[in-house]
């Protein structure tokens, strides 16, 4: 991980982030943009700069713990770093 300060998943879940349910054909690869194939197992991580999909209904109880459980994983990971940097700039812009 990079120098970059932790995010800690159970402060700022559901304050600079959520993990959402994915909808039918708004999942995409995120190299190529292809859509992927649906999957009710699908979540993502939002942040209120990603627009209407802050609004996306909550993941499963599953899918949240698969999140927290990964979340060193995911903030590690250098194709991550984006969405990690919308959650720190989500954090400053709340004040935290």
């Amino acid at each position: 991980m990079s120098n970059l300060s932790y995010i800690q998943f159970g402060k700022e879940h559901g304050k600079s982030f959520r993990i959402v349910k994915t909808p039918s054909g708004a999942a995409r690869d995120a190299k190529t943009g292809e859509v992927l194939p649906d999957s009710p197992n699908t979540w993502s991580i939002v942040t209120p700069a990603n627009g209407e999909s802050f609004n996306w209904p909550t993941a499963g109880k599953p899918q949240i713990k698969e999140a927290r459980r990964k979340w060193g994983k995911i903030q590690a990971n250098p194709e991550s770093q984006y969405k990690m940097d919308q959650i720190r700039r989500s954090k400053q812009a709340q004040g935290r």
